[in-house]
């Protein structure tokens, strides 16, 4: 479905390049720094507003997708705590790739890095896929796929 989904957007994206693409991806650039500042300092709250709050929100882990906004949430919850700051550690984003996809869409790439404790879990780091929609409240993950 996400697939497809990508695929649709690519199409139409092709009629939306502009001068907003840049405007739009320091929009995106500025949620993703926002949501690493709340993740570091342990606010679990403030960084799931980089989600779009909605059950169509998916995030694609090793074990398969979890779908919804509270199903994330509750994950991240469980994997990291609820926002005491210690199991969550610091976390920094690299963007490495922006394509607009129609106009109130993107997909971009990067990297992340998270260090942590080693009781805590210890550091990780990784790759990320993000597809992005912009409603009237700004941009917001709908598409996570992290590893």
């Amino acid at each position: 479905m996400a697939l497809m989904l990508m695929l649709m957007l690519a199409v139409s994206g092709s009629q939306a390049k502009g001068k907003n693409d840049s405007e739009n991806q320091a929009a995106i650039s500025k949620t993703l720094q926002a949501s690493a500042a709340a993740w570091s300092r342990g606010d679990l709250a403030a960084f799931m507003r980089s989600y779009e709050d909605g059950p169509a929100t998916e995030y694609v882990k090793s074990t398969g997708p979890v779908e919804g906004f509270e199903a994330i949430r509750d994950m991240y919850a469980s994997r990291y705590g609820n926002g005491s700051g210690h199991a969550m550690g610091k976390l920094s984003l690299e963007l490495t790739n922006y394509r607009q996809l129609g106009a109130a869409y993107a997909i971009v790439t990067g990297r992340f890095s998270l260090a942590r404790a080693k009781a805590d879990g210890g550091d990780a780091s990784g790759v990320f896929s993000l597809v992005f929609h912009r409603s009237a409240a700004g941009w917001h993950i709908i598409y996570d796929h992290s590893s």
